[in-house]
């Protein structure tokens, strides 16, 4: 049975160091401080609880907890420190217990459980041992202003409101003194595993071999949905894959060209991903839960066939069914939710990486749909580790010929202008499109990244063109004179969300929404630096256009839609 110890000191004694000094030797460390950190993160229920309590004024500009701000509301007021204590030490002992659960599994034989409330709190009761960092008061006073730069009245009143040193020494079963430097400290440390393992033997063990990925991926036969099973597999030879597709004719074409190596770790279920299980009979179901390690939810980007109700329903009921099979799923490692940038409606100004506070406006019940599904997977972060891609619009051909609305209106504007669709506003939104061979690249390394973990992410353009820009630089490409004419911002709006506009032909109402994106401003900060530091930095739209264009001009007349000649008035 897995030995659990105690690590706490007071303020600026120096236990996170010795944490680290321990887990360079092999130890298993479960951060007290990290766990908090992670269940008052964005989206967590326990940040809205202290938003209630403590007022907005505990927020950073862009909705994440200001630490410090809270820290100055408890540290001089007990009740205010008692209501932080009620509301995240429940949730910070339950990840505990769930981090100590997971070691112990992998065979650990100590865990070392770092907290610098756990004698206040009485953790240290019941445990297998504690360990006090000590260090003389001057020296952490000092060590106090300078890591926090607080003058020495706040210094004064942050020690005063910690346990006295005494207090902990008393039932401390190994004592590290650390008021000297990080060499007399390291000296300490080896000290301490030495009598650490006489008593409960090695400490260290080699980590087990970490089990073959095998991933689930929805959406077929999308272009996204297909790409991604073709990059997780070309990426780790270990690695299998399942595609959820709608029957076994689907499959065929889309893997003809694929090598055999990846079609050998290629596996297909038929089924339905808004249905009970998945649409899988019960033996299916059972052995897709037993395997799964990772689901990339691309159904979700996917606005499937029917009216736009049942399309709604679906997204939103696949969505859940997709969390439902994550959460009984053992093995799981991460959840993908394929969101899409419609999913922010009609939001205006800033929108940060981080879940909505409220539901925008929305021009279109597809793009209210998007939202609906992505506040389910938003709202199961707290007990799955789940990763939310809000995505630009995908240019890129499925392999059996059928041309997303984007690739549709760029090789519609090369071969003769033949659509002829108005911009609104005249054209000087941002038009946010990205290829489909980097959106599944960065799906794939953003998938995999442990700091995406829990978070909403925006895969999109850092620079994107106007919608003008684009439109003409397509034409220039194809030796095309450039579109004119625009309508009113708002009269596109309106136009969309007139009843009747969604029976027209699919295409030139998906081209409108399209062109009449949202001038809101996307902060991707977190994703670019997460991609760029994988060696995946965002192409440029002058970089990869011409080749969606490139097509002979009988290939593109069969890649996109029929249009109606004349579809009818939505106003008349």
């Amino acid at each position: 049975m897995v030995k659990v110890v105690g690590l706490t000191g007071g303020i600026a004694s120096g236990k996170s160091t010795v944490a680290t000094l321990l887990r360079e030797r092999g130890a298993a460390i479960v951060d007290a401080d990290l766990l908090a950190r992670e269940v008052v993160a964005r989206g967590q229920p326990a940040l809205g609880e202290l938003v209630v309590r403590f007022g907005p004024e505990i927020l950073t500009a862009d909705g994440a907890l200001d630490r410090k701000a809270l820290g100055a509301r408890v540290f001089a007021d007990p009740a205010a420190r008692a209501d932080l204590n009620r509301i995240t030490h429940p949730r910070i002992a339950a990840a505990a217990q769930a981090a100590i659960a997971a070691h112990a599994a992998a065979g650990v034989p100590v865990v070392f459980y770092e907290a610098a409330l756990l004698i206040e709190n009485g953790l240290h009761r019941g445990l297998d041992g504690t360990i006090v960092v000590s260090v003389d008061p001057a020296t952490q006073a000092a060590r106090l202003a300078a890591r926090d730069n607080l003058p020495p009245d706040a210094v004064e009143g942050r020690l005063a409101a910690q346990l006295p040193l005494a207090d902990k020494l008393a039932v401390a079963t190994w004592v590290v003194d650390n008021s000297g430097d990080r060499a007399a400290l390291a000296i300490a440390v080896d000290r301490l595993w030495h009598s650490l393992e006489a008593r409960f033997g090695p400490l260290a063990v080699a980590p087990p071999d970490s089990p073959a990925e095998d991933v689930l991926v929805t959406g077929w036969p999308s272009a996204v949905a297909i790409g991604l099973c073709a990059e997780l597999l070309a990426r780790d030879p270990a690695t299998t894959v399942c595609a959820l597709v709608p029957d076994d004719a689907a499959v065929a074409a889309p893997t003809a060209g694929w090598p055999e190596a990846s079609r050998a770790r290629f596996r297909h279920l038929v089924g339905d991903v808004a249905a009970m299980d998945l649409g899988l009979s019960t033996r299916e179901y059972l052995a897709l839960r037993a395997r799964v390690t990772t689901i990339h939810h691309a159904a979700a980007l996917v606005t499937r066939g029917g009216d736009a109700k049942q399309r709604s329903r679906d997204r939103v009921a696949g969505t859940r069914s997709v969390l439902d099979l994550a959460a009984e799923a053992p093995r799981l490692r991460r959840v993908v939710h394929w969101s899409s940038l419609r999913a922010i409606g009609d939001r205006r100004g800033v929108v940060r990486e981080a879940p909505l506070p409220t539901p925008p406006r929305f021009a279109r019940a597809d793009d209210r749909a998007a939202y609906d599904a992505e506040r389910a997977a938003v709202g199961a972060m707290a007990r799955l580790p789940v990763t939310v891609l809000r995505v630009a619009d995908v240019v890129g051909d499925a392999v059996d010929g059928k041309a997303d609305v984007a690739t549709a209106l760029f090789r519609l504007v090369a071969r003769a202008g033949s659509l002829q669709l108005p911009l609104p506003g005249d054209g000087l939104g941002p038009l946010q499109v990205l290829p489909v061979a980097y959106v599944v690249a960065a799906g794939a390394t953003l998938g995999a990244h442990p700091r995406a973990a829990g978070r909403v992410m925006h895969l999109v353009d850092p620079d994107p063109p106007t919608v003008r820009a684009a439109l003409d630089r397509v034409a220039d490409l194809a030796g095309r004179d450039p579109w004119r004419g625009s309508i009113p911002r708002p009269l596109a709006r309106a136009i969309l969300r007139t009843p009747g506009f969604e029976r027209m032909a699919q295409l030139p109402a998906a081209m409108l929404a399209l062109v009449s994106s949202s001038n809101a401003r996307l902060d991707a900060s977190d994703t670019h630096a997460l991609l760029a530091a994988a060696g995946l930095p965002c192409p440029r739209f002058d970089d990869w256009i011409g080749a969606v264009i490139a097509v002979a001009p009988g290939d593109a007349a069969e890649a996109e839609p029929a249009l109606d000649d004349e579809p009818p008035d939505p106003l008349a």
